[in-house]
Parts: C-alpha cells; structure tokens; sequence
C-alpha cells in the first residue's frame, strides 16, 4: 500500500458494480486501490434494473460472453465474498415474430453456444407453455436461455466493496471528482487530491463526461430509462414465475413481479424528453402481444438513467498515447450485472500487461467511436 493517503497505483471512479468489481480483482491481485463514488456505492445505475441476469444477448455472441463466463462468479460469490446475490432461475425467452427474423437468429446461435451461452429454439406452442399469457398467433419461434435469473445487485456491490476492503483497497463515498491531469495522474476531487498510477472511468452514465475532464472522449452518455408494473393481475396462474420475455422486434421487456408484470422498453436514443413518447409505446405495445392484459394500466417501478455507447455494447480498454494511464468501463446499457465479473478481470489484466483472454474488438474505443459517426 502507498505511503501516501492519497497515492495510489490504481484510482477507480465509480462505485456501482462495474467499479467495485475492478477494484476488488485488482486489489485482489495485489495492486494498491483507491476508489471514488460521488454517492452511495451501487444507488443509481445498479440498482436500477431489473434485478435479472441473462447469459443470451441476441445478434452478440460477445455479450454473452462476457455473461456465461462471469456466470461461475456469482455461483461462487458467497464463498468468495460470504454475500449471498440470490441466484433464482428465471429463464429468458425471446420472441421472434417472422420467418426472417427466425432464420438469422437461428443461425447466430452457433456463435452464442461457441461462447458459451444455453440456448434452444423453440415453437410457438412451445414458447407459450412457458409464458401462457402470450399470443400464439403473433409467433414465429423463440429462443430460450434457460440460465437467466433473478439476482440482488445491492448484494454484488456490497460483496465486491467489502471484498476489496478486505485486499487492502480504500473506497470512498459521496466524493466528486472535478478534474484529471492525464499526465501526472493527479485526480482533482472534493475530497482533495489524489495521485494515481493508473486511473479507471467506470463511472456509469457519467464515464463520458468524467472522461472529458481528462481530454479524453469516450463514445458513453446517460439516457432517460423507465420500468413500468401493471396492476396485480387476478388470476391462478402464476405470475411471479413469468420468464424474463423479449421482444426485438420492438424492444418490450417483461417478467413476473409478485402478482404484477414488471414492463420495459428497449429504445436507445440520444433525444431527449422521451419519457411521454415511450410510456405511451408501451401501452401500446403490451396488448399487442399480451391480448388478455388489453386496458391494464401501467405505473412506474423506477426511472433513471442507462450508460449507453453507439454500439450497444460496452466500451472497454485503456488509453494510448497521452490517455496510456487511463483505463474505462462504461456504457454497458443495462447489463453490467450479467458483466461485471468478467468486466473487473479484464481491466485488473490491461493493468498487468496480461492478455485479457477476451476479444476485446467489439468494446474497443474505435470500434465505438466509429459507430459513433452513424449513430
């Protein structure tokens, strides 16, 4: 450990799961870490979700990945941290709506399954044995990923904080950093200064304009997101057990929640003051695929704000040039829970000099920066 309070190898912005996760396999590796949350550790973007964890990104073998592999983690978390995450099987399905749409799914699932991720077609009839709530007529198929479940992303973030306490790392809240010297490495903070070796942007829907206090543009901005519930739904069925169900084709997300159906919609955008626009998509979206919830009024669970790149994908690396002592892990668009594990290894390994095992191609920079240009 540095001699210096505020001397580090390693300084981390953030403290969501992304962050504590990178300071715990760092740490854990031995490297001397400081990390910095401007609030509580894990209160804005990890806890807002919708506390699942899939293993099957449609159209991004990579994604799933960096999921199936980080998978063994959580298995293991409580007898690496003693912090229980509370696995509970879920399943995801994913609906396919033309024979089009079937076809190219069907056949990128090679690549889903070479990385490692449990995925199956299914018919119609048998995509609505597992969700009966469903409307056989507007089906083509489905894929299902059985390893998809619910989990506590509070527990992940307090299992990696205090686990990378216990390997000697400082973790500090409520402290706002205000500016970076990339050549120095001085990282300017309400806390006071710090000086670090290498500094990791992890910093959720901000990574993008701490990465501006470095010179440094990073492709991540915060985007308006909202989970929606229905009213308890009166019936015997079992609601709470619905499988996490996806819809591409126009990005609804639903899932068993109690007796209410939790309700999202993915749409990535950079507009703002859509909150109106796509509440009312979904209302309009839910019967068209769940005829019986027709006239169900839908509330809010939680609003926030998603980290999201061009590529919908993360942006993961290190810096070159006068950038070499940063490092970033950012955008992940809602599924840093399903990364965080292999996130932490990848960043902990660029540190080292190690080869990451991970092709890293489809969270590069330029990769990003690139899409950026069409986005």
């Amino acid at each position: 450990m540095s001699e210096q309070k505020n001397a580090a190898e390693m300084l981390v912005i953030g403290g969501g799961v992304i962050g504590t996760s990178i300071a715990y396999h760092a740490a854990k590796a031995g490297v001397d870490v400081v990390l910095v949350e401007k609030n509580q550790f894990g209160s804005r973007t990890t806890s807002q979700t919708a506390r699942a964890f899939r293993t099957y990104f449609p159209r991004k073998p990579h994604d799933s990945e960096l999921a199936t592999r980080s998978l063994a983690d959580f298995r293991q978390f409580a007898a690496t941290t003693g912090i229980d995450v509370g696995l509970e099987d879920l399943g995801l399905l994913t609906i396919l709506t033309s024979p089009q749409q079937a076809a190219e799914l069907e056949a990128d699932l090679a690549d889903h399954r070479e990385a490692g991720a449990a995925v199956e077609m299914l018919t119609a009839e048998q995509a609505v044995e597992l969700n009966p709530w469903l409307d056989k007529d507007t089906i083509e198929a489905a894929v299902w990923n059985p390893a998809t479940y619910r989990i506590k992303p509070e527990a992940i973030v307090q299992g990696y904080a205090e686990a990378a306490k216990q390997h000697g790392a400082r973790l500090y809240s409520n402290v706002s950093v205000t500016g970076i010297d990339s050549d120095s490495g001085v990282v300017t903070t309400t806390m006071g200064d710090f000086t670090a070796g290498a500094v990791v942007i992890a910093a959720g829907p901000w990574s993008g304009d701490v990465a501006k206090l470095a010179g440094l543009d990073l492709p991540v901005w915060g985007q308006f997101a909202e989970l929606l519930h229905t009213d308890p739904i009166r019936t015997d069925r079992d609601i709470h057990n619905l499988p996490f169900t996806f819809h591409p084709v126009s990005g609804l997300k639903t899932m068993g929640m109690g007796k209410s159906v939790l309700v999202g919609l993915e749409r990535i955008s950079k507009q703002d003051g859509l909150r109106d626009i796509w509440y009312q998509a979904a209302v309009d979206e839910l019967p068209k695929w769940y005829p019986e919830f027709e006239g169900l009024k839908l509330y809010s669970a939680w609003t926030g704000t998603l980290d999201v790149t061009p590529t919908k994908s993360a942006v993961i690396g290190k810096g070159s040039g006068e950038h070499d002592r940063i490092f970033f892990a950012g955008g992940f668009t809602g599924h840093g829970l399903a990364q965080a594990p292999l996130a932490g290894r990848i960043i902990r390994d660029l540190y080292l000099g190690h080869a990451p095992g991970v092709d890293l191609t489809p969270y590069s920079l330029a990769t990003n920066l690139a899409r950026l240009e069409a986005f």
